[in-house]
């Protein structure tokens, strides 16, 4: 945890911290940065806590249940019961914090009864470190820990918890996986990126600020992993850095006052998951790279059916679909190039998109190549005829700005020659009753200024401006029509 909290200072001092000290009005969450007091900043205040005593990491005796033990800590708010700390994580993790008195010795269970430790659970430790790092004006209080560790989901935990080590390969399960949605354009950056319902859960109880930001990929159970690895056996150097990413988000948040999410998405995009260990008879490699989806690529790689050349897949949709399909023995899913490419003009996924999965779904279970391509084709069709639009509704929008701009800098000009001439003028012949007011601005009484052109320009400026707004409002319903009917 140590470890962690150091790792998330380092983060926020190359970049993400906030330039203005003090606190934020918002609730937080993990790394929650909203809900603390006072302060030089956020990484002052990490610095500050790192330097503080902090719970030792050391490992718990208890993460399997066990029965026989009278010696169970727990909080003293008599509506968490159920929440349990053996004394190794009480003496190591709690009495050392500010928090300890909410903590104490529980009468002794029935000895037939086993018990885990709470404390030795993944979301628990990360509810542990927002008490400790952001909590200044005690806006969480300790029983976050225990409504943590009660957090469930009708999926089940997540299939991560007993993943065994960084060389394992994660369990692919069948449930709702969720992902980051860009609240601006409803986007799903990540399309190949997905998180099971109980992460998710959990982020949103300890984030509060960014809870919006996750969205199911779809609403039936679909196979899947979750990019999460919360493991009772070890901790994962990849989650954690995503994990200050996502508190990273936080802040820029909380300090915008709306949903970004940009710094994890940009982060993952850069940084694709490690390969895991081997499926049997089989080593599981990560994708290489994000999905396009309808942003055509000539540096990614993506793979193309060999019937239907306009169908092309990246490598994260070729990993999430088309793979197991191919396990399954789909003959369609066996038309596909052996191997991943580049095209150097550019390709687009044709298999990010829910209702595009449908129709690969339906297309492979019945061997129907013809439903497939007249599908793949009308949609192709589409994307190029939207390409084309929002290009040209862009360059035409710019175009408008730019005159716009050049009209203001007119107006802005002869607005200066105009006072210098009447000031002058005022000088020259004070009867008039004008007097200077500064270097831009005159006040006349009986003077001969003419603003008109001035007045004229500016119109013309706002008027130029509407215009491009239009251009702007028509690419953004050709946008809409397209994810409604067509993506």
């Amino acid at each position: 945890m140590r470890k962690f909290l150091k790792s998330l200072n380092q983060e926020l001092q190359n970049g993400f911290a906030p330039q203005q000290p003090g606190g934020y009005g918002g609730s937080g969450g993990f790394g929650g940065f909203g809900g603390y007091g006072g302060g030089g900043g956020i990484g002052g205040l990490i610095n500050s806590l790192v330097q503080q005593p902090q719970p030792a990491n050391v490992p718990c005796p208890r993460r399997v249940p066990q029965a026989g033990f009278p010696d169970w800590f727990g909080l003293t708010d008599p509506r968490f019961q159920y929440f349990n700390v053996c004394p190794s994580c009480y003496h190591s993790q709690i009495r050392p914090t500010p928090y300890a008195g909410a903590c104490a010795q529980k009468p002794p269970a029935p000895p037939h009864l086993a018990l885990r430790c709470d404390m030795s659970r993944f979301w628990v430790k990360m509810a542990g470190l927002v008490l400790m790092t952001m909590n200044q004006d005690r806006r969480h209080d300790p029983t976050l820990l225990a409504r943590v560790s009660g957090i469930t989901v009708q999926d089940g935990v997540c299939p991560n918890t007993q993943l065994q080590g960084e060389n394992f390969p994660p369990p692919r399960v069948s449930r709702v996986w969720y992902t980051i949605r860009d609240p601006v354009t409803g986007v799903t950056p990540l399309p190949g990126w997905t998180v099971c319902s109980h992460c998710v859960v959990n982020m949103q109880t300890l984030c509060p600020t960014i809870s919006s930001a996750w969205v199911p990929t779809s609403q039936t159970p679909v196979e899947g992993s979750c990019a999460f690895v919360p493991s009772d056996h070890f901790d994962d150097q990849y989650t954690s850095r995503q994990l200050q990413y996502a508190a990273t988000c936080v802040v820029m948040s909380a300090q915008s006052g709306r949903t970004d999410m940009s710094a994890m998405v940009n982060w993952l995009r850069e940084n694709p998951p490690p390969a895991r260990g081997g499926a049997p008879g089989r080593p599981w490699q990560a994708p290489s790279g994000p999905c396009p989806q309808n942003y055509p690529s000539s540096t990614l790689r993506c793979y193309v059916m060999r019937d239907l050349f306009d169908f092309s897949v990246c490598e994260k949709c070729f990993a999430e679909v088309i793979k197991p399909d191919q396990d399954r023995g789909f003959e369609l899913a066996k038309r596909f190039d052996t191997a991943p490419a580049t095209v150097p003009s550019g390709f687009t996924c044709q298999l990010y998109s829910t209702r595009m999965r449908q129709v690969w779904a339906q297309a492979a279970s019945t061997g129907d190549l013809a439903f497939l391509g007249q599908k793949v084709r009308e949609r192709r069709s589409k994307e190029m005829e939207l390409q084309m639009k929002s290009t040209q509704l862009e360059q035409q929008a710019k175009q408008l700005r730019e005159q716009a701009g050049v009209q203001e800098h007119l107006a802005a000009n002869a607005m200066r020659v105009e006072a210098s001439r009447a000031s002058n003028a005022m000088m020259v012949n004070t009867v008039g009753g004008g007097h200077r007011v500064d270097a831009y601005t005159v006040e006349y009484q009986n003077s001969n200024a003419d603003f008109t052109p001035t007045t004229r320009m500016n119109n013309q400026a706002a008027m130029l401006k509407v215009q491009a707004a239009q251009l702007q409002d028509q690419a953004r319903m050709a946008e809409d029509e397209w994810k409604r009917f067509w993506e």
